[in-house]
């Protein structure tokens, strides 16, 4: 039994010209440049530098304002019925804290020290970082003014005196 040769000679001509067609492709990179770029600008225009800085839970209603200026970021303490949770940390709860006489809270007065601390600290090493004292309070509506006093009072204890209440703007 034998193979006819023409089978297997055409076989190694199929593999010869494959070989040859693809060392003579050559993509065409100018198109596929210009797709890129186009789609990079778009990109770029669409992207947008002021987004949310501060993420809101459900459960906590800012009051509302009409003030029109933009959050900045700066260190957040955000109080609810419960807790003060500092940088989404809860460093005290809220009816202790009501029950007290005190002024001082002494779970937020350790954080913001250790936070304070760490800021100056960074400070020495770098020009870009220092302690500018700013906060911001995201506060339940129904919070109690007693409530936020203590609070307040704590933060200027350590040197946090640029204060700043998160609100909604009316109407959103």
């Amino acid at each position: 039994m034998s193979f006819p040769a023409s089978k297997s000679h055409m076989i190694r001509v199929r593999k010869c010209k494959a070989r040859t067609q693809l060392k003579g492709f050559k993509p065409q990179l100018t198109s596929l440049v210009d797709a890129m770029t186009i789609l990079l600008i778009y990109l770029l225009q669409s992207f947008s530098t002021e987004g949310e800085i501060m993420t809101v839970s459900r459960e906590l209603e800012l009051p509302e304002s009409s003030a029109q200026k933009k959050p900045e970021l700066r260190v957040t303490l955000t109080v609810n019925s419960k807790y003060i949770l500092a940088e989404n940390q809860i460093v005290d709860k809220v009816p202790e804290i009501m029950e007290s006489e005190e002024l001082i809270i002494p779970g937020l007065y350790q954080w913001l020290g250790k936070r304070r601390e760490a800021t100056e600290k960074i400070s020495q090493y770098s020009d870009k970082t220092r302690f500018k004292g700013e906060i911001t309070i995201l506060g339940d509506k129904r919070i109690r003014f007693r409530l936020l006093k203590k609070i307040m009072y704590t933060c200027g204890q350590q040197e946090y005196n640029n204060f700043s209440l998160a609100v909604r703007k009316r109407g959103e």
